[in-house]
C-alpha cells in the first residue's frame, strides 16, 4: 500500500504529551531492567530504612507499583491512517484485519465504525472496543494500545 501512511501510536490523555523517541525494543529492555534491578533495590532500601516492618508491607506495594507500566499498555491510544484516495475504501481492509484479531463490527454509523471483541476474554477490560472515524482521506483509529500496535502491523503488510 504505497499510497497509505500510518502515524505513530500515541496515548490518549488530557494535556500535552511529547512522545518518547525510544523504540519499542529499547522501552521493553528498559522496563525489564528496571523491574529486575529496581524492584529488589527498592525492597532492600525500604527494609534498611525500617528493619522492623514486615516484608509483606514492603514487597506488595513495590510489586503493585512495578506492574503499573505493564498495565499502561491497556490504556487508550490512537493512530491515523492517511491515504491519497478516499478513506472509505480502506474500511474493507480494516474489517479483514479486525476479523483476524477477533473483533467484529458492532455498530456502523455515518463516518464511524465500532468493533467489539467476539469472544469475551478474561479479564475483560473496559474500553477494549476499537473505534474508527472515517474522514475524507484519513482514518482515525482509537482503542487499547496493545491492540493498536498489532492492528497497525497487520495493516502495514
Amino acid at each position: 500500500m504505497k499510497s497509505v501512511t500510518f502515524s505513530e501510536i500515541e496515548r490518549v490523555r488530557k494535556g500535552s504529551h511529547r512522545p518518547s523517541p525510544a523504540v519499542p525494543v529499547q522501552r521493553a529492555t528498559l522496563l525489564l531492567l528496571s523491574m529486575v534491578l529496581g524492584l529488589p533495590a527498592l525492597v532492600l532500601a525500604f527494609h534498611l530504612i525500617d528493619p522492623t516492618a514486615p516484608l509483606g508491607y514492603i514487597i506488595v506495594p513495590v510489586l503493585l507499583g512495578g506492574l503499573l507500566p505493564a498495565v499502561a499498555r491497556t490504556l487508550p491510544g490512537r493512530f491515523e491512517v492517511t491515504t491519497r484516495f478516499s478513506a472509505c475504501h480502506l474500511v474493507g481492509t480494516l474489517d479483514d484485519a479486525m476479523e483476524r484479531l477477533g473483533y467484529a463490527p458492532d455498530e456502523r454509523g455515518p463516518g464511524t465504525v465500532r468493533y467489539r471483541m467476539r469472544a469475551a476474554r478474561w479479564p475483560t477490560w473496559q474500553g477494549a472496543d476499537i473505534t474508527v472515524t472515517v474522514r475524507d482521506h484519513m482514518l482515525e483509529v482509537t482503542g487499547p494500545m496493545r491492540t493498536l500496535r498489532v492492528l497497525r502491523g497487520q495493516l502495514s503488510c
